[in-house]
C-alpha cells in the first residue's frame, strides 16, 4: 500500500508489537509489526488471532483461537503440530491481531470465520507435507549423496563453511551467498542443513575435517588475544558518540590499515599514535580490524562488544573481493551501530537536517526523494547526511542524532565523501516522506509511528544479522523494536506530504514550532 494512502485513522487504543518466531508461519512472519485491537465488549471467536499472556509466563504469545468453551479458551499456532497445553481465561487475552505491517504495506489478518477457514487450509497443507516427506526422502537423499546439483552450481554460488567467535565459542555455519543454510550442532556433533539445500551439499565433505577446524579455531583465538596486547606503535582512530561511548579503532595489518584510514577519513575521526589519557567517565570500547583472504574465517559476522568485554576483532575480506571498499566500511560502521542499539539507540534509513540547533530526520524508502529533499533545503537549514542517521540516547535519556556516511557512494570507485559523524544534534522530530501534490504535515500516534518506522530501521540494520543464531536474531529484532517504541513515545513523528516544487521546509518549521510550544506548556 503506498505510504500516502496509509494516513488513515487508527483508534487510540490500538497498540503494536513485534512478531518473532515460527509458530504462526506463514500467517505471520518475522520481523513484521502487528497491529492489535482490544476486544472491549466483543466476544472472542474461534478463528481469531489472539494476543495473550499464557499462564505462568512473562512474555505474550500470538496464536489462533481454536475453541471457546465455558471452561476457557484453547489456542494453536498455525505452524505447530499440537495445540497449546493451557486453557486461557478471557482476561488473559489482550486483543486480536487485525493487521501485520512490513515496511510500507499493511496486510489484513483473517479473524473469525475467515480465520477458521485459513487455519483449516494451513493444517491440511502441514499434514500433506508430513505425509509426502517420507515418500520423497529416498530420492532427496540419493540426489544429495551423488552431489550432481552442487557440481552444476557455479563456483561462486557454492555453499561454504565459515567459522566465527561468539559468546566465548567458535561457531560453524554453512553459507550460500549471504544466507545461512546450515549450522554445526556441537552437542549432536552433526550438521543441521535446511531443506532443500542438501541437494547442493555433499555432507561427507563437511567438517569432520579436524585439521581445518583446529586451524580456524587457532586463527580466531589468536586474533582475539591480540586486542589486549600493548599497541603503543599503532595508529589509532577515535570515535566519540553522544551516548557516552568512546571507541579506539586500530588496524592489525597493512590491508586493514588502508580500510581503517578510509573509515577515519569518511567519518572525520581524530587519529594518534598512542593511547591517549581518557577521562574517567563514559564507556571505552576497542575495535581491532584485520583482513584475511580466506572466506572460511572472514565472513559476514558483526561482533558484539558486550559479549567480548568491550574489545572485539572484526575480520574483513580484502576489498577487491567485494568489488570495492563500501561493504567493509559498512560492516565496520555496523559494529558501532550494534553497540549503540544495546544502549537504547537505533540506526535509521533517513536523511538528517539541522536548523538552529534542532535536528530532524527525513525518512522514506529508497527512491522516494530523501536526497532530493535534503538538497532542496535552503539556508539556514543544513543537510548533515542524506541516507542514514544514527540515533543515540544519552545518559539523561535525551535523543541525539549523528549523521552517518552514505556508504553506497564508495561503491565501485564512486565519489566517496566525508561526514562529521561526531557532530550530533538534538533530535526534535521525524518526518516520513510521501509524494503529494501539495505540502502538508500529519501527526502520527506513537504506535502508528512505530509501524511506519520499523522498516526503515530494519533496512539500515539488516546486515547485522548474517552469521547470528536464530535466538540472537530474535533478541536483536526485539531490542531494536523496544528502542523504537521508546523513541516514538518521546520524539514526535509526522507524515510529510511533499510536492516537487513547494516549500516543504516551511511545514517542518511550523511543526517544530508547535512541538516546542507543546513541550513548554506541558
Amino acid at each position: 500500500m503506498p505510504l500516502q494512502n496509509r494516513n488513515r485513522k487508527i483508534p487510540e487504543a490500538t497498540f503494536f508489537a513485534a512478531y518473532v518466531g515460527p509458530s504462526m508461519n506463514p500467517t505471520l512472519c518475522e520481523p513484521e509489526t502487528l497491529e492489535i485491537m482490544p476486544y472491549y465488549d466483543r466476544p472472542v471467536r474461534v478463528g481469531d488471532v489472539a494476543f495473550f499472556l499464557p499462564p505462568a509466563a512473562d512474555q505474550p504469545v500470538v496464536h489462533r483461537v481454536i475453541r471457546v468453551t465455558p471452561e476457557g479458551i484453547s489456542t494453536h499456532g498455525d505452524n505447530n503440530t499440537q495445540e497449546d497445553a493451557y486453557i486461557l481465561h478471557p482476561e488473559r487475552i489482550q486483543g486480536r491481531v487485525v493487521a501485520a505491517w512490513r515496511g510500507q504495506r499493511r496486510r489484513k489478518i483473517a479473524n473469525g470465520l475467515p480465520g477458521r477457514l485459513t487455519s483449516r487450509w494451513l493444517r491440511w497443507r502441514l499434514s500433506l507435507d508430513r505425509g509426502l516427506s517420507p515418500l520423497l526422502h529416498p530420492l532427496y537423499h540419493a540426489l544429495s549423496h551423488r552431489g550432481w546439483s552442487a557440481w552444476l552450481l557455479p563456483a561462486k554460488f557454492r555453499p561454504r563453511v565459515v567459522v566465527f567467535h561468539a559468546k566465548g565459542q567458535d561457531r560453524f555455519q554453512l553459507l550460500m551467498g549471504q544466507r545461512v543454510i546450515g549450522r554445526y550442532d556441537d552437542q549432536r556433533q552433526q550438521w543441521q542443513i535446511q531443506r532443500p539445500f542438501h541437494l547442493l551439499v555433499d555432507g561427507r565433505a563437511l567438517p569432520g575435517q579436524q585439521d581445518k577446524d583446529r586451524l580456524n579455531r587457532q586463527v580466531l583465538t589468536e586474533r582475539q588475544r591480540t586486542i589486549n596486547k600493548p599497541r603503543t606503535q599503532v595508529v589509532l582512530h577515535n570515535l566519540v558518540l553522544a551516548d557516552g561511548s568512546r571507541w579506539e579503532i586500530a588496524a592489525g595489518d597493512e590491508g586493514a590499515a588502508a580500510i581503517v584510514s578510509q573509515l577515519g577519513c569518511a567519518m572525520q575521526l581524530r587519529r594518534h599514535s598512542c593511547p591517549p589519557e581518557h577521562p574517567h567517565h563514559g564507556k571505552l570500547c576497542r575495535l581491532l580490524v584485520q583482513v584475511d583472504a580466506h572466506t572460511s574465517v572472514a565472513d559476514c559476522y558483526v561482533p558484539s562488544v558486550a559479549e567480548n568485554g568491550g574489545s572485539v576483532v572484526c575480520i574483513l575480506s580484502p576489498s577487491e573481493h567485494w568489488g570495492g571498499s563500501h561493504v567493509n566500511l559498512m560492516r565496520l560502521s555496523l559494529v558501532f551501530a550494534r553497540e549503540t542499539q544495546a544502549r537504547g539507540g537505533v540506526l535509521i534509513h533517513g536523511a538528517l537536517a539541522e536548523r538552529d540547533g534542532m535536528g530532524v530526520i527525513l525518512t522514506a524508502p529508497g527512491g522516494t526523494g530523501k536526497t532530493t529533499a535534503s538538497n532542496r533545503l535552503p539556508a539556514p537549514w543544513r543537510s548533515l547526511c542524506d541516507d542514514t542517521t544514527l540515533v543515540v540516547r544519552d545518559p539523561k535519556g535525551q535523543y541525539l542524532a549523528h549523521p552517518w556516511p552514505t556508504w553506497s557512494r564508495f561503491h565501485d570507485g564512486g565519489p566517496g565523501g566525508t561526514w562529521d559523524v561526531q557532530g550530533a544534534v538534538p533530535l526534535k522530530s521525524i518526518f516520513v516522506l510521501a509524494q503529494a501534490d501539495e505540502d502538508r504535515v500529519a501527526r502520527l500516534s506513537p504506535g502508528h509511528a512505530v509501524s511506519v518506522l520499523v522498516e526503515g530501521v530494519r533496512q539500515a540494520s539488516m546486515f547485522m544479522t548474517p552469521g547470528l543464531f536464530k535466538e540472537e536474531i530474535h533478541a536483536l529484532h526485539l531490542g531494536r523494536f523496544n528502542n523504537l517504541c521508546a523513541l516514538a513515545r518521546v520524539i514526535p513523528t509526522h507524515v510529510l506530504h511533499i510536492s516537487l516544487t513547494g516549500a516543504f521546509w516551511q511545514e517542518i518549521e511550523k511543526s517544530l514550532g508547535a512541538t516546542i510550544h507543546y513541550a513548554r506548556a506541558g
